[in-house]
C-alpha cells in the first residue's frame, strides 16, 4: 500500500519564497506545524492508501484526463483561514484556475478533493485571533504560476514530517 495524492508539483521559486515569508510572520499569531520549503505544493485530490493495482487504474485515468487538459496560469490570492476566523486549523493561500481540473479529477480518479490551495501550516493554538484575522485581510497574495503537469505523489510519514516523492508525472498539452 501507498499513501498518494494528486498535486501540482514543485512550486515556482517566487511563490515558495513569498509562502515562508507569511510563515514567519504567521508565527507572531499562530503555534502550528509549518509545511517545509521542499513540500509546498496544491493538492488536486489526496487518495489514501492504495494498492499496485489500484495505482494502475489511477495512472490510467490520469493519462486519460491530462490529454484534454492544457497547459493554464494559476493564481494565487489571499490567505485563508480553515474552516473559518472562529475555529482555525489551516492557514492556507487560496489557489484559482485549477476548479476545472480538480472537478474533473473527483469525477475520474476520487479520492478526498477540496478547493485548491496552498497549505502554509496546520495550527495547534492561536494565541492572537484578533491579530490574525486582521493580517490575513490584508494579505494579498498576488503571484501567478504556469501549470505544466500534475503530479501522482507518494506521501511517507516521518516522525520529522511527511517525505514526498513523485511517482509520475501527467503532462498537460499546449
Amino acid at each position: 500500500m501507498v499513501r498518494c495524492f494528486i498535486a501540482t508539483y514543485p512550486l515556482e521559486e517566487k511563490i515558495v519564497n513569498k509562502a515562508l515569508l507569511i510563515q514567519n510572520e504567521l508565527k507572531k499569531f499562530v503555534v502550528g506545524k509549518s509545511v517545509e520549503r521542499e513540500n509546498f505544493h496544491i493538492t488536486l485530490s489526496f487518495l489514501g492508501e492504495k494498492t499496485d493495482q489500484e495505482l494502475e487504474k489511477i495512472k490510467n485515468n490520469l493519462k486519460d484526463l491530462t490529454i484534454s487538459l492544457k497547459k493554464r496560469l494559476i493564481f494565487f490570492t489571499k490567505l485563508k483561514l480553515i474552516p473559518s476566523e472562529n475555529f482555525v486549523k489551516v492557514l492556507v493561500i487560496e489557489v484559482l484556475g485549477l476548479d476545472d481540473i480538480s472537478k474533473r479529477i473527483e469525477d475520474l480518479v476520487g479520492g478526498d478533493v477540496k478547493p485548491p490551495h496552498l497549505t502554509l501550516l496546520r495550527v495547534k493554538n492561536v494565541i492572537d485571533r484578533n491579530g490574525l484575522i486582521k493580517f490575513s485581510r490584508l494579505q494579498k497574495f498576488d503571484e501567478t504560476m504556469e501549470v505544466k503537469d500534475l503530479k501522482l505523489m507518494k506521501s511517507v510519514l516521518r516522525r520529522s514530517g511527511p517525505i514526498y516523492e513523485v511517482m509520475e508525472s501527467f503532462p498537460l498539452s499546449e
